[in-house]
């Protein structure tokens, strides 16, 4: 009896400290925020793109179709992870300049940083005629989570505009950006 009790205590102990630890890097919502700033002396729209790491790489094996292990952010982290992290952000967030035609927003991407469980990825446009207008869209990680919401956050002259863009309103145009 007393080898049954050791047991169970063990075997509970050790499902409380899995479930633990597997809840400890899942969140219960699906959101990532493109702060966008336009640069005058530039005439670029310089952007931060903060998306949760796990989510970042779900996306980059669903878009391999095949499991891989990123370790975005480890001393092994997998060495196609900076050309994967591009190819899907400049897939997936972008735009056009709409003054005089359409102009499409290409962006250049500068790099990241991880920071556990977040992940910022700066990118940049090439220099552009106006700021504005503009006809901006995401469907970043829309693959993966039905209920998944992109922030997009523009700066401009000091003043600032939000949209929320989701799978029912993935595209969004801004004309201006009032105080």
């Amino acid at each position: 009896m007393h080898t049954v009790r050791i047991f169970l205590a063990i075997f509970f102990t050790c499902s409380a400290f899995l479930a633990a630890r597997s809840m400890a890097y899942t969140h219960d919502f699906h959101y990532s925020r493109l702060a966008l700033e336009w640069n005058e002396n530039t005439s670029t729209w310089q952007g931060i793109l903060r998306i949760f790491t796990d989510d970042l790489e779900r996306a980059l094996s669903a878009t391999g179709n095949q499991e891989i292990t990123w370790r975005l952010g480890d001393q092994l982290e997998n060495s196609a992870a900076e050309l994967a992290i591009k190819h899907y952000v400049t897939q997936h967030w972008g735009g056009q300049l709409l003054s005089d035609g359409e102009q499409e927003m290409a962006w250049t991407y500068i790099g990241k940083e991880v920071d556990f469980d977040l992940t910022f990825i700066y990118i940049e446009t090439q220099s552009m005629k106006a700021p504005l207008p503009l006809k901006l869209h995401s469907n970043g990680l829309f693959e993966l989570f039905e209920d998944q919401v992109n922030e997009i956050t523009l700066k401009l002259n000091g003043s600032s505009h939000r949209e929320l863009l989701s799978n029912e309103s993935a595209s969004v145009r801004i004309d201006s950006i009032a105080p």
